[in-house]
């Protein structure tokens, strides 16, 4: 073959030994390496007042579990591979585990799957007992293990009004690190009435609810107050989310996180050096330059 003037290699040396790189790049198995990543249960509010649409996704009005979900999906695509991510629901006074936390890259599709379906058609009552849902997702956390931290995203709406906080002695502050989320904005918003197939029906009027002169329970605002009280009590952190594209952020913090080995793929090193040096061997030749006398 021949080569241009000024394309001319050099010698066969660092030809053969950007060839050999090249073959180490094709068959250079992954590396297991020690490192620092999460395990998260992802708990999100799907009662009633969830529905409210006072967020924004795109400039458009989105209702405050869309922008849970949209959340999540965002921080999905930003977190490293070997982070285990799994999603639980909160109605009535229970939080229950739907996907145990799986790793991140491996099951992106399923994790995907399984959360466009987290909505309102999956409610089984009404009642939205926020305190009992928080105590509940830590001993959720807790039984799936010890390294399980807590993501729990909801407006802080108690339906009907709590009287007092429950007693849930077996659950001890800061055993279970995590972040209680606020959701919704700061005016109350008539919150949509649906059916059991999710289907909005309406809006709750004061007549529906039962409570106490003066009060507006049947509309709905974050209720940050009740949201630090729960997170000081659980020894969990409290944010309030604005921005979908927070919460990848949150999920990464240093004190959710803990060594776990990893597999690394390792074949973009020997492949970048087989590039250099043919970038080196048929780097143009600089032309002669001749002085007159």
């Amino acid at each position: 073959m021949k080569w241009p003037a000024r394309l001319q290699p050099r010698g066969a040396g660092a030809l053969l030994a950007a060839t050999l790189l090249l073959v180490v790049a094709l068959v250079l198995p992954a590396v297991t390496l020690p490192l620092q990543r999460s395990e998260t249960l992802v708990v999100f509010d799907i009662t009633q007042s969830m529905d409210v649409e006072d967020m924004q996704l795109a400039g458009a009005p989105a209702s405050r579990l869309a922008f849970a979900r949209e959340s999540a999906r965002r921080a999905l695509r930003a977190l490293p591979c070997g982070t285990r991510v799994g999603w639980a629901a909160f109605t009535e006074y229970r939080t229950l585990v739907l996907l145990a936390p799986i790793e991140v890259c491996e099951n992106y599709s399923d994790l995907l799957a399984t959360l466009a379906e987290i909505d309102g058609r999956i409610r089984w009552g009404n009642a939205s007992e926020v305190a009992k849902g928080v105590f509940w997702a830590v001993r959720a956390a807790r039984e799936l293990g010890k390294q399980t931290s807590i993501v729990f995203l909801t407006d802080g709406q108690e339906a009907p009004l709590l009287e007092a906080l429950p007693r849930f002695d077996d659950v001890k502050a800061g055993e279970v690190h995590g972040w209680l989320l606020g959701v919704g904005g700061s005016v109350p918003q008539p919150i949509p009435r649906t059916d059991a197939e999710g289907q909005r029906v309406g809006y709750w009027r004061a007549a529906d609810i039962l409570q106490p002169p003066g009060s507006h329970e049947h509309l709905s605002e974050l209720r940050e107050p009740h949201l630090r009280m729960l997170a000081s009590r659980t020894g969990m952190a409290y944010a309030t989310l604005r921005d979908p594209q927070a919460l990848a952020g949150l999920m990464r913090d240093a004190s959710l996180a803990h060594r776990v080995p990893v597999p690394v793929d390792l074949y973009a090193v020997p492949a970048a050096l087989a590039l250099l040096l043919l970038a080196w061997q048929f780097r143009p030749a600089r032309p002669r330059r001749f002085s007159r006398t």
